[in-house]
């Protein structure tokens, strides 16, 4: 549990020290110029940087930072948060260095390089399916449909 708490911990902290010292603002405004279409900001930062966030922190962090971000840029937090729910499934598996993989690997006492080398095959196309399906997502939910949506997913 230590190694889990350690991540999210130093994760934490450096999203904090990026909006104290404002460079939160610097990189929210820098994506925001990349592009106004609200699909590709979403598929920038909900897909790409979520990725890269999943792999230096993980532990749920991405989803957090990245829909913060989509937020920050007009999203709705609902909105956001399905996004990015949506974007991190490919890159879960290799999230915090691996360690979905090396736990897996401990607890079944599989061969560790058979089982990141399958894992591996998995997400390679479904890291080519999931941009794909959050354009569609991002087409079709807007801020009117999503309240039909949650009625539709909604349990009640």
């Amino acid at each position: 549990m230590f190694p889990i708490g350690w991540i999210v911990i130093w994760a934490v902290m450096l999203y904090r020290l990026t909006v104290e010292t404002g460079k939160f603002e610097t990189i929210k405004h820098s994506l925001r110029s990349l592009t106004g279409d609200r699909r590709l900001q979403a598929l920038l930062i909900g897909f790409a940087f979520g990725a890269f966030m999943e792999g230096a922190a993980g532990f749920g962090t991405p989803v957090a930072v990245a829909s913060a971000m989509l937020a920050g840029l007009g999203f709705s937090p609902f909105y956001a948060a399905a996004i990015c729910l949506l974007a991190n499934t490919a890159p879960v598996a290799f999230g915090s260095i691996a360690i979905p993989v090396v736990t897996l690997a401990g607890v079944t006492g599989l061969p560790l390089d058979r089982l990141s080398a399958g894992v591996g095959r998995i997400c390679a196309p479904m890291s080519l399916f999931i941009p794909g399906y959050i354009i569609l997502v991002a087409s079709v939910l807007t801020a009117s449909n999503l309240k039909l949506a949650a009625q539709i997913v909604s349990p009640r």
